[in-house]
């Protein structure tokens, strides 16, 4: 069994999802209010190693934080490791951070991360990035949610959410504060 998977991102006019010196925000207002109810609504919010070494994040009003760190590049500096909520770090290497409880793999495909999950209680999943993470759920259409706030202005050096487009997308657009949502239905690579 796998969990429910929503996949959550924020981007600029021209497809970036964050800047080249690092965190920048791009949600509003609105958008902000949105992805609090998103991440109160699901059992956990996952991230990648990368977003937390450049966004730092404390992904606020999660019940769960999962971070894939396959290498275990991560040390107990960050944030995200303050104790206030069940941290899960998911990596080959078997380490230890304060705050965090490692779940070694040996095999980091998502579909079996995602079952590793599910077998801890873990039922619905927000994924909020960063690229690498967000194109391998894509890449094994496993998500049942997909939603990107595109953000009227324009990154111009910065992280493509989708680096070599070639994907067709099915999807409703919607207002959203100052920004548009869009509701991914389906990819077909």
């Amino acid at each position: 069994m796998l969990p429910r998977v929503t996949i959550n991102v924020a981007m600029s006019l021209n497809g970036k999802i964050s800047s080249e010196s690092g965190r920048y925000n791009i949600s509003d207002a609105d958008d902000m209010e949105r992805v609090i109810s998103l991440r109160k609504s699901v059992d956990a919010v996952l991230i990648g190693a990368n977003t937390v070494i450049v966004d730092d994040p404390v992904l606020r009003y999660s019940k769960c934080r999962i971070i894939l760190d396959g290498e275990f590049k991560l040390s107990d500096s960050y944030k995200i490791f303050d104790g206030s909520v069940k941290t899960y770090i998911v990596s080959r290497k078997n380490k230890h951070i304060n705050n965090a409880q490692t779940v070694t793999v040996n095999d980091t495909g998502i579909t079996g991360i995602m079952e590793k999950l599910y077998s801890f209680g873990i039922k619905s999943v927000l994924v909020e990035g960063g690229v690498q993470v967000i194109n391998e759920f894509l890449d094994s259409n496993l998500f049942d949610q997909f939603f990107i706030y595109i953000n009227p202005g324009l990154i111009l050096s910065g992280k493509s959410l989708f680096p070599a487009m070639d994907k067709k997308m099915e999807y409703t657009v919607d207002e959203c504060g100052r920004g548009i949502l869009l509701s991914i239905k389906s990819i077909h690579i």
